[in-house]
């Protein structure tokens, strides 16, 4: 009785102290798996240099291509969302004119709907009020810094932590299929991860280049949306395109329809050349667990909540399919 009492309270500590670290939990699960994509580099450079000087080349060159992303985003961002705020309330109000759409669009309120959304995007961008921006801010750049150092760690250190819990296991039985299992995640859950960030940078690029072809306003936003819902396998590039179809039919039905048979094309492209080939290679999520996944990691925190959401998934998947192997 006495030990199923102790068993009951130190569960509940353990569950209070994880509670209150869920921050240092989330920023140590996203340098780890951020360090896992990084490693074949540092794994390729260590073979031609030491391996301190490969993290700290990989580290360097990571960190300057996300400040000119993020930098040039940011400042694309604040002028085209200017830009969507003009028009879009004019593009929607057009489109509650038009004898196709307008019983549509004018129930919907669309025009009024579309205000009210492009006015609050500016507060929504920034984390809300201006003091409530300015403490996001703060929050992030702490996160940012918390998850670039641990970053280095387990570049650094990853192998000889993995080596170490290894060891762990007595067994040798248990040791080899521990060590296969972790091996085959580490090869096809981040390999899928990898491949997905690419094609998904593939359809925002995409998405950028049409929304500038068909003078859509606002492109650097829309690319960024059909960046994020493409890494939903089958139906996420043509989800995340559907604003851009939207603005360029109420300019020109014969844009829109143009739009958006360049994008079912690409995500037929996409799908047979792509995500077929990756997926045989890797592991198969699918769109319904990547969906729920995504969305119920963007509620709890975020987009790195559902990027990490995803990963798990992918990640589980593999140890579902290595476990159920003979």
């Amino acid at each position: 009785m006495a030990l199923a009492v102790a068993v009951v309270g130190i569960t509940l500590v353990l569950l209070r102290v994880l509670a209150s670290a869920e921050r240092v939990v989330a920023w140590a699960l996203i340098a780890s798996s951020v360090a896992a994509l990084l490693h074949p580099a540092v794994e390729w450079l260590e073979r031609r240099m030491p391996r301190g000087l490969a993290v700290l080349l990989v580290a360097v060159t990571t960190l300057v291509a996300i400040g000119g992303v993020g930098y040039g985003l940011v400042g694309g961002l604040v002028r085209e969302t200017r830009n969507l705020q003009r028009q879009a309330p004019r593009l929607a109000a057009e489109l509650e004119r038009s004898g196709r759409f307008s019983e549509a669009a004018t129930e919907l309120d669309l025009s009024e709907r579309v205000a009210g959304f492009v006015d609050s995007v500016p507060e929504r961008l920034r984390g809300g009020t201006p003091a409530e921006a300015v403490r996001a801010a703060a929050t992030r750049g702490l996160a940012f810094l918390a998850v670039a150092v641990l970053t280095l760690f387990f570049l650094l250190h990853g192998p000889r932590l993995a080596a170490g819990a290894a060891r762990q296991l007595h067994d040798e039985g248990t040791r080899a299929r521990a060590s296969a299992v972790a091996g085959a995640v580490y090869r096809r859950a981040f390999g899928y991860a990898r491949g997905t960030l690419v094609m998904s940078g593939l359809a925002g690029l995409l998405g950028y280049g049409v929304a500038r072809a068909f003078d859509v306003p606002g492109p650097a936003p829309l690319a960024v949306w059909v960046a994020l819902w493409d890494a939903v396998p089958v139906l996420g590039a043509v989800v995340g395109a559907l604003p851009i179809v939207l603005l360029a039919t109420a300019a020109d039905p014969a844009a829109g329809a143009a739009v958006a048979v360049v994008f079912m094309a690409y995500e037929v492209f996409e799908y047979l050349v792509l995500q077929r080939p990756l997926e045989r290679r890797t592991v198969r999520v699918g769109p319904f667990l990547t969906t729920a996944g995504g969305f119920a990691g963007l509620e709890l925190f975020g987009l790195a909540g559902a990027l990490l959401a995803v990963l798990g998934l992918a990640v589980g998947a593999v140890v579902l399919d290595e476990l159920a192997a003979p």
